[in-house]
């Protein structure tokens, strides 16, 4: 190659001497060839003297003959173009300067509908016992350039106007309305109105055969949900949710107003800010709360994501989308309504203010994911939504106690630094393609591993009391008159910020300066303590007389020590919860006197002796954990048990203390006891956190203590009993919804642990289903405990639970009722049925969407899953290795295992296998494997843990 092209090879990003201004974009798939041609116009602005254009395209034919420049009425020569595969790029070289100003680029392309599901792809669906394809887009973080040549990077904002030529009788739809349609024997050409400004991962295009159902906004939009012939009545809920959720929007702005005109302290008014930036910035600016005319949501049958939010068409897989009440469970209703409001939010916060570059996808995913909790609480407030926020909160908290974790925005340089060592050279190895002139996007998509840090943007340093919509200040109390100034301040910012940003691209630093410069707040040197540096503390606290010592530290679940250092914005309350206190913790060290606690709580004598109980992190509004001392944390189990603590921090109290026992920082036997305070516990979100921690607990015991299994699960067995005898196997008139989602959570955990009487049950309900599959003996929400129950008692020598299952699977159209059968098949304990289920994972009978919710096997098959993992891994890595699912086989197989023996064996296989996709996720694996080990020998260490158990396993509950 010559050396001219080298200095656009290897680059972060695009040059900036030519910059797009508008697209023009025709394009005609072949559906039955899988291929599609096509041209692009863009218009462009010559910015600086260059003889070459670089811009994104991968995976598409070009030729010299196909390009053409022109500037006013001068054509430019095109010497050559040329294609690097491994950047992603496409460079044209002309024989002279171009002009500056404005000219138009043209590009003649062809490209192939592929199967990755990635960029412009074919999914597959049948109509009339015909199996057919339709082609569809997803472009985030890094892949129009699969589908056109473009400035694919999300600063590069542009207009767009599309053209398709497809069969008359097929659906074709864009992010905008057709505008004409002509027809031409059995084909049409569809033209679509201009878009706004926009990135180009938001352009998308979905060609197929559908149905729909419609409604409109009170302002008139036009909403449409669309899905497979037949399925429109799977739609509704979903078109219910987008109306309601569009209007609850719209609304909002009026409650944004409400709270700019009221007095509050500093936390509550950054609070209050950010809705306003969205919510009230967009409206003053935009005139409308919902800028295009129109909003099309459909749902794909092969679709790797959950959804993506593409401006004006929104996709979804059919799980997050559909919802049939016969078929789909209470669980699946809820994902479709919090899917819906999450992709609405990205109308605003993504599409129309946009992240400058990935590093900041962080706040674009983290406000998204708020809003859609504060869209679905209005909707539907007797789900408690927001105290299942604190799954998310739980699975960031999980993700950044690894060593192998990373800072929310220096990912992106630390990928950059590796892109040009280790990860290029491993380039050769893997051959994987560049997503972006930046980094691999095969990467950026990993840093979507992010998304739980969401609980970030939402809690760290702000101290937002969540649970009942309340606020309360971080710090000492303002007066009105100064809380009013600062309100005005932190207006007049943010209206300054919309105005610069909108229709534009913006960093998190913009945000922070603003808000920073206008109220005198350090909002920059708080939010950069948690979003440029990897992890979060863990605080101890303990009674010494009359004071409250707290420490922070690192937390890791290696149990090493970190040097990370936070400002931690503490708050906690004593005795009850009308006795708080909240502080910043800047340092390491920091000591709290007590008095002023036990004289408002008419405590007479010293906290060390008035047995009084003490909660940090109230409401579990901060991202850090507790460690209490031994005193301290027997109070709180006794007020956990006297039901004296909300159920965040029941559910708080039990994470924290389950991550330190993970983290050789507390006994296993700790752990079991408090567990056993929660006997009669009855709220959906702590008791599903405690069905989990059960289940990860019983695995580690399997190794640890094998001896002492059959008393563990006994143990867990009779803590469920409570909540299991008030729920039931049946369904009551007018329960609730969260009731519902219970009955199954608990069922299936007494299934796996071996309960006799639950197993029993199980299978007389499932030979009433497959005998009538409208049977009321087991409607959907019960079903995998059914499912679980079977495949318990399934073996080589009786596979008749096994067998049935499959023709459940094979006789179904429901997308829901297909993973909630692949995620119950592996729970099999027999390694040869094992086997079995994960070879049909590889079938053509299973989407390779879904192959992943069949690998999570029990704790019987993890070597016949490892051994199936090696000799598939050719397929497999050739199958999903181009896209983020390929991390599921490896973080699903590789890290329940406990040894540093097989922490060895697994890097070793994979020193000569890895691939940059899987390279973080596989650090992170055996990074879990390795805290396992460590957590077994700490277990094995325990004096008295057998005789806990045993006396835990007796009680009766």
């Amino acid at each position: 190659m010559e050396q001219k092209y080298e200095q656009f090879k290897g680059q972060p990003r695009l040059p900036k001497s030519v910059v797009p201004k508008r697209y023009g974009i025709k394009l005609k798939p072949d559906l039955a060839s899988c291929t599609f041609a096509g041209t692009v116009e863009i218009s462009v602005d010559v910015v600086a003297e260059t003889k070459f254009i670089v811009l994104n395209a991968a995976d598409l034919t070009v030729s010299r003959d196909g390009v053409r420049f022109t500037s006013g009425a001068k054509v430019l020569e095109v010497l050559e173009v040329q294609l690097f595969e491994a950047d992603e790029i496409m460079v044209v070289e002309f024989s002279d300067n171009l002009p500056l100003g404005v000219g138009v680029l043209c590009i003649a392309f062809e490209g192939t509908l592929n199967d990755k599901m990635k960029g412009f792809y074919r999914s597959t669906y049948e109509h009339n016992a015909e199996k057919k394809n339709m082609a569809v887009t997803q472009f985030e973080p890094a892949d129009a350039r699969r589908c056109f040549p473009c400035w694919d990077e999300p600063a590069c904002k542009a207009t767009f106007r599309i053209t398709l030529e497809v069969p008359t009788e097929l659906v074709a739809l864009s992010n905008m309305p057709i505008v004409e349609e002509k027809r031409d024997g059995i084909i049409k050409t569809v033209h679509y109105e201009e878009s706004p400004i926009m990135s180009t991962y938001l352009v998308a295009v979905v060609i197929g055969l559908f149905d729909y159902v419609e409604d409109h906004t009170s302002d008139g939009i036009k909403v449409r949900v669309y899905c497979q012939v037949g399925k429109e009545n799977q739609g509704k809920f979903a078109l219910d949710v987008a109306v309601k959720t569009l209007d609850f929007y719209k609304k909002y702005v009026a409650l944004a107003v409400h709270c700019i005109k009221s007095s509050y302290s500093f936390a509550e008014v950054f609070f209050c800010a950010l809705q306003y930036y969205v919510f009230l910035g967009y409206y003053l600016y935009f005139a409308e709360p919902y800028s295009l005319p129109k909003l099309d949501m459909v749902a794909i049958p092969d679709f790797a994501a959950g959804a993506m939010e593409n401006y004006g068409l929104v996709t979804y897989r059919e799980t997050a989308l559909l919802y049939d009440d016969k078929h789909s469970a209470a669980s699946n209703k809820q994902r479709v309504a919090t899917v819906v409001a999450h992709e609405l939010a990205h109308q605003w916060f993504g599409n129309l203010v946009t992240m400058e570059w990935w590093t900041h996808l962080w706040l674009n995913e983290g406000f998204a994911t708020w809003v859609s909790y504060l869209a679905t609480d209005s909707l539907f407030p007797e789900w408690k939504i927001w105290t299942q926020f604190l799954d998310e909160i739980t699975e960031g908290l999980r993700l950044d106690g690894l060593s192998e974790s990373h800072p929310i925005e220096a990912l992106w340089r630390l990928i950059m630094r590796a892109r040009l060592m280790k990860y290029l050279m491993q380039l050769a190895i893997g051959k994987v393609h560049l997503l972006s002139a930046c980094c691999k996007a095969i990467l950026v998509r990993n840093a979507f591993s992010c998304g739980p840090l969401i609980a970030l943007f939402s809690f760290a340093g702000l101290g937002w009391k969540l649970s009942k919509g309340e606020l309360f200040s971080i710090g000492e109390e303002v007066d009105s008159r100064s809380t009013t100034n600062l309100m005005s301040s932190v207006s007049r910012a943010l209206a300054s910020y919309i105005k610069q940003y909108s229709c534009s691209n913006a960093k998190t630093e913009d945000l922070w300066a603003v808000l920073e410069e206008e109220s005198g707040e350090p909002v920059n040197q708080l939010m950069n303590s948690w979003t440029k540096q990897k992890g979060y503390p863990v605080v101890t606290v303990k009674v010494n007389d009359e004071n409250l010592e707290f420490e922070q530290s690192q937390f890791l679940l290696s149990g090493s020590h970190g040097d990370g250092q936070w400002i931690v914005p503490m708050t906690l309350c004593c005795g009850s919860y009308d006795v708080r206190k909240n502080f910043l913790l800047q340092g390491t060290y920091e000591s709290l006197d007590t008095k002023e606690f036990l004289l408002c709580s008419h405590s007479k004598g010293r906290l060390a002796e008035t047995g009084t109980w003490v909660k940090l992190n109230v409401y579990q509004t901060g991202f850090y954990r507790v460690k209490y001392d031994d005193e301290l944390a027997s109070r709180l189990r006794y007020a956990i048990e006297t039901q004296c603590l909300s159920a965040t921090d029941r559910f708080g109290i039990l994470d924290d203390s389950y991550a330190l026992c993970m983290a050789c920082q507390l006994p296993l036997a700790s752990i079991l006891t408090l567990m056993g305070a929660y006997k009669e516990e009855l709220e959906y979100t702590v008791l599903s956190n405690l069905i989990s921690i059960s289940n990860k607990i019983a695995r580690i015991a399997a190794d640890a203590a094998p001896e002492l299994l059959d008393d563990i699960k006994l143990f867990f067995i009779n803590l469920f009993q409570y909540p299991a005898e008030k729920l039931g196997w049946d369904p009551k008139q007018g329960e609730s919804h969260l009731d519902a989602m219970l009955r199954g959570e608990i069922l299936t955990a007494l299934a796996q642990f071996g309960h006799d009487v639950t197993q029993h049950e199980a299978r007389r309900r499932f030979d009433a289903f497959l005998n009538d599959r409208h049977t009321p003996l087991l409607p959907p929400d019960t079903r995998k405990a059914a499912y679980v129950a079977v495949m318990q008692n399934v073996s080589s020598l009786n596979r008749s639970g096994y067998e049935s299952l499959l023709r459940i699977y094979r006789e179904t159209d429901q997308s829901q009722e297909k993973t909630r059968i692949l995620g119950s098949l592996a729970s099999c304990p027999d390694p040869d049925i094992v086997l079995e289920v994960l070879n049909f994972l590889l079938s053509s009978e299973v989407r390779s969407q879904d192959a992943v919710f069949g690998v999570h096997v029990g704790i019987k098959g993890r070597e016949t899953a490892w051994r199936w993992l090696k000799e598939n891994w050719d397929h497999i890595s050739k199958t999903w290795g181009s896209g983020f699912l390929i991390t599921r086989f490896v973080s699903a197989i590789v890290s329940p295992f406990s040894s540093s023996e097989k922490a060895n064996e697994v890097e070793d296989y994979f020193a000569s296998r890895s691939k940059p996709s899987i390279t973080r996720t596989l650090k992170q694996s055996l990074e879990r494997v390795h805290i396992n080990a460590k957590w077994v020998q700490s277990i094995q260490t325990e004096k008295h843990l057998a005789e806990a158990v045993q006396e835990l396993a007796c009680r009766k509950y």
